[in-house]
């Protein structure tokens, strides 16, 4: 009887044996089958940013990303500068999300725990999981917006300038440009992008002439034919002088020049010019100087306005090319301008010949005792007087 016993104890002992493991077998079998049916299923509590994916599948999670995420990014984006306008959108600019694979991670996240780990957290409810979900810049694209920006801002400044056309001075003011600093546009774009605005201004600056109004205050006009000089301040007339100027032979160069030196007491050298051929080389200061003691020297190549002891030609065109004036005029006027003056001279009609212009005076022996003061090379100047 006991024998019995024994037998029926290990037979029972195995076939719970059996029993246990064929439910544990069938358990796992079940298990895996769950799992795998719930392989392309996101669990509960699952989040892509802020978007809940919870239960969705790959698809229907992609679709949810795409509508709550990308949507926003081909959303219009106006972007604007000073002489520039485009339509864009953050994708276009390169400010994108890829909705595949931030829901092919959320998948794989929700798979890393062992199998009996992924069951338990599916039954026991759900445990947040956030996948992170920037979007990315592809490069090149905003630059390509701003060099289109920066070509359509980009101005010259326009200097100022002395106009003539209508023989008066007029003086137009100076313009400035703009241009847009390509570094700072694109920083100003990424950041509106970024923070989702809808509409952008890049910022330009102001860029300014190599000559302002303010350095053309004074200007000297000299009108050969009428043979008067103008002087100019803050666009008004506020001195005039008779003056001579060169004969139709000879004539005063026209043009817009400029002041380049004053000379006090000028030495004047011989041009060997035909009509000096029976001057000397050079006149020192004094009384048979034809500069007199005063002279403004122009850029234009051997022209001077100076004083002249031939008063007599005040009025005529009588001069080799440059502009004569009275000693007293010359004086004033030389205590009025400073070198970079500019100088315009315009013919205001036909020349007025002097009906008999005298030679210069012969210049006279120099007494050894009193020799002529010594020239500095500032004070030389090879003119047409």
């Amino acid at each position: 009887m006991s024998t019995v016993r024994r037998v029926l104890g290990r037979t029972g002992v195995l076939v719970v044996a059996i029993v246990a493991v064929v439910a544990l077998s069938t358990g796992t079998l079940v298990a895996a089958e769950v799992d795998r049916r719930a392989a392309h299923t996101l669990p509960a509590g699952t989040f892509i940013g802020r978007v809940d994916v919870s239960g969705l599948s790959f698809a229907a999670a992609v679709a949810r990303v795409d509508d709550r995420l990308i949507a926003p990014l081909r959303a219009p984006l106006y972007v604007a500068a000073d002489g520039f306008a485009e339509g864009t959108s953050a994708w276009d600019l390169g400010y994108r999300l890829d909705a595949r694979a931030v829901v092919r991670q959320a998948l794989d996240r929700s798979r890393r725990p062992w199998l009996v780990t992924r069951l338990w957290r599916r039954l026991s409810g759900p445990s947040q999981v956030v996948v992170r979900a920037r979007p990315h810049w592809v490069l090149g694209l905003v630059g390509g917006l701003v060099v289109r920006a920066q070509q359509a801002v980009s101005l010259d400044p326009v200097p100022a300038r002395v106009e003539t056309s209508g023989g008066w001075v007029q003086v137009l003011p100076d313009q400035a440009g703009r241009v847009l600093d390509a570094d700072a546009a694109k920083r100003v774009l990424t950041g509106a992008v970024e923070q989702g605005l809808p509409t952008v201004s890049l910022p330009s600056s102001p860029t300014f002439a190599d000559v302002r109004a303010g350095a053309l205050t004074t200007v000297i006009l000299v009108r050969t034919g009428e043979n008067m000089l103008y002087l100019y301040q803050d666009g008004q007339i506020v001195k005039s002088y008779p003056v001579a100027t060169g004969t139709g032979r000879y004539p005063t160069p026209t043009g817009l020049w400029r002041l380049e030196r004053k000379l006090l007491n000028p030495v004047w050298t011989n041009p060997n010019s035909d009509w000096s051929t029976h001057m000397p080389a050079r006149i020192g200061p004094g009384p048979t100087n034809p500069l007199g003691t005063h002279a403004l020297a122009l850029n234009a190549e051997g022209i001077l306005i100076h004083a002249t002891p031939d008063v007599g030609s005040i009025g005529f065109n009588a001069s080799h090319g440059c502009v004569r004036m009275a000693p007293t005029d010359e004086e004033d006027l030389f205590g009025r301008v400073g070198v970079g003056t500019p100088v315009a001279i315009v013919t205001a009609g036909p020349p007025k010949p002097r009906v008999a212009t005298p030679a210069p005076a012969a210049p006279q022996p120099q007494q050894p005792a009193a020799p002529a003061p010594p020239a500095t090379p500032a004070q030389d100047a090879a003119v047409h007087f």
